[in-house]
């Protein structure tokens, strides 16, 4: 009888110590969710039967002092397992030619109410826990993108739509026809076409001509589409995010370059 006492004297030790343990730390990166088969891994999908928050947070001996994430900032607080080296999808973001993490402003040419942040992070742009996040026309998955990255904004961008339409809530100066006046630092100005129709490719060139009310110029994607866009360029490529040269292999490191690949020298006025 003693010996068994001792037993479960023992196994209840046992257990009180893994609770502790359990509930201190975290999971084992991801493998709690993957060995699930969780098809969201840790991003979405809690329930009272899930432990999927431990992925990510310690409630009581947390490594970071972000939120109780593994990391100390904002910017950095997605790394564990999307930075260099990490666990899952990698996204590289210590290039500076992309959504730089760290950074600290308002989005360039917003000529809204303009967006501004501490730190620009992933959580500027991504809901981490799948909370609020839309579906762009044309793909099939939201990416954990945010319905609204830029609450004070809306020029443009209405809660739905495509691609472009989403970056026009922070980039609104960016987004529409030449002749749509924007007022950016207090003053009036106007940028190249952007529209979420795109261009229309006849032979070997797109066709640039908004005056048609058909070709009302190209979509972001058009032209800064780099190797890992929207995040960095992922190497030594070119400026602002923009697209290698058209079908030469050789990044674009000048305007030009960048250019030509709409606007063929040839039939320039």
């Amino acid at each position: 009888m003693k010996k068994l006492i001792a037993l479960f004297v023992t196994i209840a030790f046992v257990l009180t110590i893994s609770g502790v343990a359990f509930a201190a730390g975290y999971n084992v990166p991801l493998e709690y969710t993957r060995k699930k088969g969780y098809p969201s891994g840790p991003h979405g999908d809690y329930a009272d039967t899930t432990n999927k928050c431990k992925d990510c947070h310690a409630v009581h001996l947390a490594q970071g002092t972000w939120r109780l994430l593994r990391d100390n900032t904002r910017a950095t607080a997605c790394d564990a397992c999307h930075g260099t080296g990490g666990l899952s999808t990698l996204i590289i973001t210590t290039n500076p030619e992309g959504h730089t993490m760290g950074y600290s402003g308002t989005a360039p040419d917003d000529a809204g109410t303009a967006w501004s942040t501490t730190s620009f992070g992933c959580m500027d742009c991504h809901s981490p826990h799948d909370n609020n996040t839309v579906v762009l026309t044309g793909k099939t998955t939201s990416k954990l993108l945010k319905v609204d990255p830029d609450p004070g904004e809306a020029l443009y961008w209405t809660g739905t739509g495509d691609e472009s339409e989403w970056c026009s809530d922070c980039h609104s100066a960016n987004y529409g026809l030449h002749t749509a006046a924007k007022t950016v630092g207090g003053a009036t100005r106007y940028g190249h076409d952007c529209s979420t129709d795109g261009m229309t490719i006849v032979g070997a060139w797109p066709v640039v001509n908004p005056g048609d009310n058909v070709n009302k110029g190209p979509t972001c994607k058009q032209c800064h589409l780099s190797s890992d866009y929207p995040h960095s360029q992922g190497g030594t490529t070119s400026r602002d995010m923009l697209k290698d040269t058209l079908g030469s292999g050789t990044p674009a490191t000048l305007l030009d370059d960048v250019c030509n690949d709409c606007h063929n020298t040839a039939t320039l006025p």
